[in-house]
């Protein structure tokens, strides 16, 4: 056998050499959230834009830190070299009683290559509380009565200013919006609408729907409709009775 009976052959790999590292530039949060609120909703998501300021394309690891409570997501994003991206992340996670304080951090193996520090400020929930009284409390069929109210702070016993109220009357089983107004400087709100018309007692309800920092809250009452209360009915009655007696006495006289 000759000897060069074989043909030399061979191959060629390129190694890379480099470091993909992430530079956050971004860190959005909510300024503000009420204790026990989600931290990152999907109609007001966190956002962390990052970009790759290392020399290869690739994986980007990133995270979101409670600096009092620990690590609360892990996540990524792939980008080229230079290229810049967003990440929104929902972490699920409840507002505690006291200012959020957040760090987003891009990362690889235990080196963190940047981060960015945000602060969520807790608000405190102010409790309300509704009065409320029809006038009158007693109507013809399809007449105007008036929801007549105060809004006020439990903590203060303050009226509230500027506040929608709605008002509801329970009909055929159900809840029905019947009319709206706001409150005036001094927490009092005063809506008048038409009742119904159909002879009946009524349930009648004013609502505040609540709105940050103040909590809902309702009070509610009954209408008469088309129908004598007792204590009417029964004056007119004794009126009535009392008219005949005396005629029946100048009879007998």
């Amino acid at each position: 056998m000759p000897e060069n009976w074989y043909i030399p052959s061979s191959a060629t790999a390129t190694l890379i050499v480099g470091l993909t590292k992430g530079e956050i530039g971004s860190f959005r949060v909510n300024p503000a959230a009420q204790e026990g609120e989600i931290i990152g909703p999907a109609d007001s998501p966190l956002a962390i834009g990052v970009r790759n300021v290392g020399s290869i394309s690739g994986s980007i690891s990133l995270r979101i830190r409670d600096r009092d409570n620990g690590t609360i997501w892990t996540g990524s994003i792939t980008l080229a070299v230079d290229e810049f991206g967003w990440v929104y992340p929902a972490p699920a996670y409840p507002m505690p009683a006291h200012d959020l304080r957040l760090r987003a951090e891009a990362y690889h193996d235990t080196i963190i290559d940047s981060f960015l520090n945000a602060t969520i400020m807790v608000i405190v929930r102010v409790d309300t509380e509704m009065t409320l009284t029809l006038e009158p409390a007693s109507v013809e069929l399809g007449a105007i009565y008036s929801y007549k109210g105060r809004l006020t702070r439990v903590d203060t016993d303050a009226g509230i200013a500027g506040m929608n109220i709605t008002t509801r009357r329970y009909e055929a089983e159900q809840w029905i919006d019947v009319g709206s107004g706001t409150t005036d400087a001094n927490g009092n709100y005063d809506i008048s609408v038409s009742a119904p018309t159909t002879p009946n007692g009524y349930n009648c309800m004013a609502i505040f729907p609540g709105v940050v920092p103040f909590a809902s809250s309702s009070a509610i009452t009954e209408l008469t409709v088309g129908v004598i209360p007792f204590p009417v009915a029964l004056a007119t009655l004794s009126l009535v009775i009392g008219i005949g007696l005396r005629l029946v006495g100048r009879v007998l006289g």
